[in-house]
C-alpha cells in the first residue's frame, strides 16, 4: 500500500496560529517588511509569531509549523505543499505531489509562486531544520531552493525563520555574506519602555512615567511577561503603584511566571535545578560564585549547560569586573525561584554571596546581598560610603530601591539627605526637600541650595546658603553654589566675581552674550554627556543649552536635531525634567522654522510635564505661547501668560529679560508695540550684562518705532544672524521685513555699510538694498501647476484684474530674460491693429503692476518701457526659475532629488505659443532629470530613491524607457525578478501605444528573449 503524502503532514501546521491584541511595533515591522530573508531566534515568549503579525496583515503569505518529522525531505515537502494552497496559484504544488515529483522540485514551485506574488513564508520551529535536531543535509537542498540558491539573478521572494535556539544552517552562509540576512534577537524583540507603556494604555489602564518605569524594569520587556502583567492589573490582582522590587523578599510579579515555570524549565536534572534555584538569589552568576558561595564545584559545567538547555540563563562574556563568562536570568524567573528558598536558607547563602562580592570589590551586588540577608547596619554603612557615587552615575532608583528596603528606623540622618539626593535627581523636589529636613543642619541646608539651582530659582536659596555658611565658612563647594546662584539671578559680574572658573561654563557665556563660546562649551558638554552612565543634568544639558543657543541663531534644523537628541537623553534618564525642557526647546526650534502650529503643541506638552515637577519649569514653554498670542494678535492674552511665567521665574533676572522681549516681539509681529515690555527687557539685561539681549533690544526698538538706529546698527554688526536668519529673537519674522529693517540701519548709518554688507548677501541681495528698494514683504509667482500671484503676508493669492494680465505674466515668467515691448503685444494681441494693440497691452501691463506691486514703488517688481521683464530676487520669487535651477543642475546635486521629486508635474495651460513650447519641454525634461537622478542613486546603492525617482518619472510619463530601466535594476538590486517584470510589460505596453518596442538592453533586463526590431532610441 502506498502511503499518500497528504498523510504525512496535519493541514493544522499549515495555519497561522492565531494573534489577538497584537501591538503596532513600527520599529520591528519596518525591519521584517523589507527583509529578505528574515531570521528570529529568541525563546519561548518573545512574541515571534505576534511580532510577524503585522507583516503578513496584507499581501499573500504562507505558513508551516515544523516539527521533528520535518527533518524527512518529503514531509517538509508535503508540509510546503498544505502551507502554498493559500498563495496565487498555490493548488500546483500539490499537483505536483499527486503527480510524484520530487521534494526539491516542490520546494522550487514554492519559490517560484513567492516570487510570484511578493509573497512571504514563514517557517516556525525553524530549529528542526537543524543538524542538531536532525535535519541538516536531508533537507538541505529543500532550503536552498526555498533561500533562492539556483544561481545568479534567482530570487524567492521573502522567509522568515522563527527559532527558539540559534540556527546552524549552512544554506544561510551565501546570503549572509550577500548581507541579505536580517536577524533578530531578544533585545530587539524585547519591548522598549515606550513600547510597555503603550501595551498597558491599550488595556484601558493610565500608568505614570514611574510605573511603565517599574513595569519594564522587572519583566525587562520580555513579551510574555508584559502582555500577563497587563492582564493581571486590569483585572485588578496587581497594582502598578505598589510594584514591588523583585529582589526584595515578597515580590508580586514572582507568581506570573508560575504558568510558565513548567515550560521554562523543564524536566531539568536535580542539579542543574539546584544551582539555577539558589543562584536566583544573585543578579549575575559566574563559575566563581558557583563554587565559592553555592559550594558547586563543577558550576562552571553547570552554568553552560544551563545557558544552552533552553532556560532563559544567558550568557554574557569579558564583562567589566568579570574574570570569565557571566550569567543572568530572567528576573521573574529568579522571582519564581527564590519563592521556593526558605528563609534560612536565602539568609545564609546570602550572607555568603555578601561577603563574597565585599571580597571581590563588587560593593553594590554586596550591599543586595546583605539587603537580603537582612544585615540593616551593613547595607546602611554600604550606602553611606558609596550611595553619592551611584547617584553620580545616575542611579538614583537604584538608591530609592535600597533605601526602601531599610528599615526607616535605621535610617541615618546621612541616609536621609541621599534619599533627598535621589528624589531630587528624579525629579521629585517636594519630596526630596521632606528628606533634608530631616538631615543633619549642613545637609539640610546643602540639599534645600541644590533643589534650588537644580530648579534656577535662586530667590529660593539665599537663606539656606547663609545658614550653610555659618556651618562651613570656607567651603569651597559652598562658595561656587553661590556664584551660581548669583549666575542663576542674572548679577553674572558678581557670580564671575566670587568663582572666575565659571567662566568657563556654557550657560555663563550665554548669559554675557558670547553665544559662540557657549554654543562651542555646550557641544563640548554634550559630546561628554550623551550615553554615558550619569545623573540628569536639568538645565544643565548640553545638548539643549546648544539646542537653545541654535535656536536663537535662526540655525532650526541644528536647534531641532539637538532638542531632539536632549529628548532621547531625557528618556533613556528617566528625567521627566529633561524631557519637558527638551520639549520647550524643541518649541522654539519650531517657532525659528515658521512651524507655529509645531511650536505650540510643543510647549503645551512641556508645560503638560512641568505641572508636577517644578513650577519654574513652566516658564519658557508659558514664554513661547505668549510670544505666539502676540503674534495671533491678542496682547491681552500674551501678557496675562508673560505675568504667569515671571511670578514662577524665581528671580531669575536674565529669564525675565527673556520674558519680556519674547512677549513684546510676539506683539510687535502683530502690528502692535509693548514699550514697557522693551524696557523692562533692557534693565534685566543690563543687569547681567548680556550683551546678546541688548543687541535684541535695540533692534526691537528700531523695529518698533525706528528709534535707536545707531545702537540697531551696532546690534545687527555684531550679531549679524539676527537679521540674515529667523532667530528666536529676531526683531522680524520674515526675511523681507528683516531685509527692509537692514536696508533703513543701511542707510542711517553708512559708516556701518562694510559690516552689514555680508547680511544683505546672506538674504540674497548682491549689494545692500536701498530702504525703496525692500517692500517689506514677498511676492511668489506660480506657473506650475496654475498661474497665481501670493504675498508673504496675506492668506490667499491676488486678485486678478483681467485674463490678460495673468497670461502676460505666464509669459514673462518663462522668459525670464524679458521681452521687447512690441514682441509681448504681439504674443497677447496677435493682429490686433497697432493703436487697438497698444492701448490693450498698456491696460494688461497696468493690471499686472496693481497685482504686483500695490503698496510698493511702481518698477519694483515689474520693469516697463521698452523692455518688459520681472525683477526677480529675493522679494520676487518665480516657481518657474527655480525648477529650471534645479533641471539645470548636476545629477547627484545635495537636495536635487528631494527637489525634483516635489516639483508639479506640468506648466499652467495656456493659448501662448512660448507659454506652450516651455510647458513641452518642462514635460520632456523632468521625466529624464529624474530618471538621470534614479540611476545615480542607483549606482551609489540606495535603491530607495532609486525607486522613488524612477516612479515619479513613470508616473509622469509611462513610456520613459531610461526611468524603466532604473526601476527594473532597482527591483533586480532587491532580488525580486518578479516586480522587474512586471515594470517591464508595462512599458512595454506604453511604448506599443506609440508603435514602438524596447530596446535590446531592456529587454534582457525585462527576460524578454523575443526579437526585437531596430528602432531609433527615445
Amino acid at each position: 500500500m502506498t502511503l499518500n503524502w497528504r498523510d504525512l503532514t496535519s493541514r493544522r501546521r499549515a495555519r497561522m496560529p492565531a494573534v489577538r491584541g497584537a501591538l503596532a511595533r513600527p520599529r520591528l515591522q519596518a525591519v521584517m517588511d523589507t527583509a529578505r530573508v528574515l531570521v528570529l531566534v529568541a525563546p519561548a515568549g518573545y512574541g515571534k509569531t505576534t511580532a510577524l503579525a503585522g507583516s503578513m496583515a496584507s499581501g499573500a503569505h504562507a505558513w508551516l509549523t515544523l516539527d521533528a518529522d520535518d527533518a524527512d525531505p518529503q514531509v517538509l515537502a508535503a508540509g510546503l505543499a498544505l502551507a502554498a494552497e493559500g498563495l496565487p496559484g498555490g493548488a500546483v504544488a500539490a499537483e505536483l505531489l499527486d503527480a510524484g515529483a520530487s521534494p526539491r522540485r516542490v520546494a522550487a514551485r514554492v519559490a517560484d509562486l513567492l516570487d510570484a506574488c511578493g509573497g512571504l513564508l514563514v517557517l516556525d520551529e525553524a530549529q528542526y531544520l537543524s543538524g542538531e535536531c536532525g535535519g541538516g543535509g536531508a533537507v538541505g537542498d529543500l532550503l536552498r531552493e526555498l533561500l533562492g540558491g539556483g544561481g545568479p539573478g534567482t530570487t524567492a521572494g521573502r522567509l522568515a525563520l522563527l527559532s527558539r535556539v540559534p540556527l546552524a544552517l549552512p544554506e544561510l552562509a551565501r546570503l549572509d555574506a550577500a548581507g541579505e540576512v536580517t536577524r533578530l534577537g531578544t533585545a530587539d524583540l524585547a519591548f522598549t519602555r515606550q513600547e510597555v507603556g503603550g501595551l498597558l494604555r491599550a488595556g484601558g489602564l493610565t500608568p505614570t512615567d514611574a510605573e511603565v518605569r517599574l513595569a519594564h524594569t522587572v519583566t525587562e520587556g520580555w513579551p510574555i511577561a508584559v502582555r500577563f502583567l497587563a492582564q493581571a492589573v486590569a483585572q485588578g490582582r496587581v497594582q502598578l503603584d505598589a510594584l514591588a522590587d523583585l529582589d526584595g523578599g515578597e515580590a508580586q510579579l514572582g507568581t506570573l511566571f508560575a504558568y510558565l515555570a513548567s515550560e521554562v524549565l523543564g524536566p531539568l536534572d536535580p542539579a542543574l535545578r539546584g544551582v539555577l534555584t539558589r543562584g536566583s538569589l544573585f543578579e549575575e552568576l559566574t563559575p566563581e560564585l558557583a563554587r565559592e558561595v553555592l559550594a558547586e564545584p563543577d558550576g562552571a559545567a553547570l552554568l553552560e549547560a544551563l545557558a544552552s538547555g533552553g532556560t532563559f540563563l544567558t550568557r554574557s562574556d569579558h564583562l567589566a569586573g568579570s574574570e570569565g563568562a557571566v550569567y543572568r536570568a530572567h528576573p521573574l524567573l529568579r522571582a519564581h525561584l527564590r519563592a521556593g528558598l526558605s528563609g534560612s536558607e536565602i539568609q545564609e547563602l546570602a550572607s555568603r554571596g555578601a561577603a563574597y562580592f565585599e571580597s571581590t570589590g563588587r560593593p553594590r551586588r554586596a550591599l543586595a546581598a546583605h539587603l537580603l540577608s537582612g544585615d540593616t547596619g551593613r547595607s546602611a554603612a554600604l550606602l553611606s560610603v558609596y550611595g553619592a557615587g551611584w547617584l553620580d552615575q545616575g542611579r538614583a532608583g537604584l538608591i530609592e530601591r535600597s533605601l526602601g528596603r531599610l528599615p526607616r528606623v535605621v535610617w541615618t540622618p546621612e541616609l536621609h539627605a541621599l534619599a533627598g539626593d535621589a528624589l531630587r535627581l528624579s525629579s521629585r523636589y517636594g519630596e526630596a526637600l521632606a528628606e533634608y529636613e530631616q538631615a543633619t543642619p549642613l545637609l539640610r541646608a546643602l540639599g534645600q541650595v541644590q533643589v534650588a539651582l537644580d530648579t534656577v530659582q535662586p530667590d529660593a536659596a539665599w537663606e539656606a546658603l547663609d545658614v550653610a555658611a555659618t556651618l562651613a565658612p570656607d567651603s569651597p563647594i559652598l562658595r561656587r553654589m553661590r556664584a551660581e546662584n548669583l549666575l542663576n539671578a542674572g548679577r553674572l559680574p558678581e557670580a564671575l566675581a566670587l568663582e572666575p572658573g565659571l567662566r568657563n561654563g556654557a550657560r555663563a557665556a550665554l548669559r554675557s552674550g558670547d553665544l559662540d563660546r557657549a554654543l562651542e562649551l555646550a557641544l563640548a558638554a554634550a559630546r561628554g554627556e550623551a550615553g554615558g552612565a550619569r545623573a540628569a543634568q536639568n538645565h544643565r544639558e548640553g545638548l539643549l543649552l546648544a539646542s537653545f543657543v541654535y535656536a536663537l541663531r535662526g540655525e532650526s534644523a541644528l536647534a531641532a536635531e539637538n532638542a531632539r537628541a536632549g529628548l532621547a537623553e531625557g528618556e533613556r534618564l528617566e528625567s521627566p525634567f529633561v524631557r519637558s525642557l527638551a520639549l520647550a526647546r524643541l518649541g522654539h526650534a519650531g517657532m525659528t522654522a515658521s512651524d507655529l502650529e509645531g511650536a505650540r503643541a510643543s510647549y503645551e506638552h512641556a508645560l503638560t510635564l512641568a505641572q508636577h515637577i517644578s513650577g519654574r519649569l513652566r516658564v519658557e514653554p508659558l514664554m513661547g505661547l505668549a510670544a505666539l498670542a502676540g503674534r495671533a494678535g491678542d496682547a491681552q492674552r500674551a501678557g496675562v501668560l508673560k505675568m504667569e511665567a515671571l511670578t514662577q521665574a524665581g528671580g531669575d533676572g536674565y529669564m525675565a529679560g527673556l520674558l519680556h522681549l519674547a512677549a513684546a516681539l510676539g506683539v510687535q509681529e502683530s502690528g502692535g508695540v509693548d514699550e514697557a515690555g522693551l524696557d523692562a527687557a533692557f534693565t534685566a539685561f543690563q543687569t547681567c550684562g548680556d550683551t546678546f539681549g541688548l543687541a535684541c533690544v535695540a533692534l526691537a526698538r528700531f523695529a518698533a518705532d525706528g528709534s535707536g538706529e545707531l545702537e540697531a546698527a551696532h546690534a545687527a554688526a555684531h550679531y549679524p544672524f539676527l537679521l540674515a536668519r529667523r532667530g528666536l529673537l529676531s526683531p522680524a519674522a520674515s526675511s523681507p521685513r528683516r531685509a527692509r529693517l537692514l536696508a533703513q540701519l543701511a542707510h542711517a548709518q553708512p559708516e556701518l555699510q562694510a559690516a552689514l554688507l555680508p547680511i544683505a548677501r546672506e538674504l540674497g541681495y548682491v549689494q545692500l538694498p536701498q530702504p525703496d528698494q525692500t517692500p517689506g514683504f514677498s511676492v511668489q509667482i506660480s506657473v506650475l501647476g496654475r498661474v497665481s500671484v501670493t504675498r508673504s503676508h496675506e492668506t490667499r493669492a491676488r486678485d486678478w484684474g483681467r485674463a490678460k494680465a495673468r497670461d502676460l505674466l505666464a509669459l514673462l515668467s518663462v522668459h525670464g530674460e524679458g521681452l521687447p515691448r512690441e514682441a509681448a503685444q504681439e504674443a497677447l494681441f496677435p493682429g490686433a491693429d497697432p493703436g487697438v494693440g497698444e492701448r490693450n497691452f498698456r491696460v494688461t501691463l497696468h493690471a499686472l503692476g496693481q497685482v504686483l506691486e500695490e503698496g510698493v514703488t511702481s518698477g519694483m517688481f515689474l520693469e516697463r518701457g521698452d523692455w518688459i521683464r520681472l525683477r526677480s530676487g529675493p522679494d520676487l520669487w518665480i516657481d518657474l526659475h527655480a525648477a529650471r535651477a534645479l533641471l539645470d543642475a548636476q545629477t547627484g546635486d545635495a537636495g536635487r532629488l528631494k527637489g525634483l521629486l516635489a516639483l508639479p508635474e506640468r506648466v499652467a495651460d495656456s493659448d501662448l505659443g512660448d507659454v506652450q513650447h516651455e510647458a513641452q519641454r518642462y514635460a520632456a525634461r523632468l521625466p529624464d532629470a529624474l530618471a538621470a537622478e534614479a540611476e545615480h542613486a542607483l549606482d551609489g546603492g540606495n535603491t530607495e530613491l532609486a525607486a522613488r525617482a524612477a516612479e515619479r518619472a513613470l508616473a509622469l510619463d509611462p513610456a520613459h524607457e531610461g526611468a524603466a530601466h532604473a526601476l527594473m535594476r532597482t527591483w533586480h538590486a532587491r532580488s525580486n525578478a518578479a516586480a522587474a517584470r512586471r515594470v517591464y510589460d508595462q512599458l512595454r505596453n506604453a511604448l506599443d501605444e506609440l508603435g514602438l518596442e524596447p530596446l535590446p538592453h531592456t529587454r534582457a533586463l525585462g527576460g524578454d528573449s523575443g526579437k526585437t526590431p531596430v528602432r531609433t532610441p527615445r
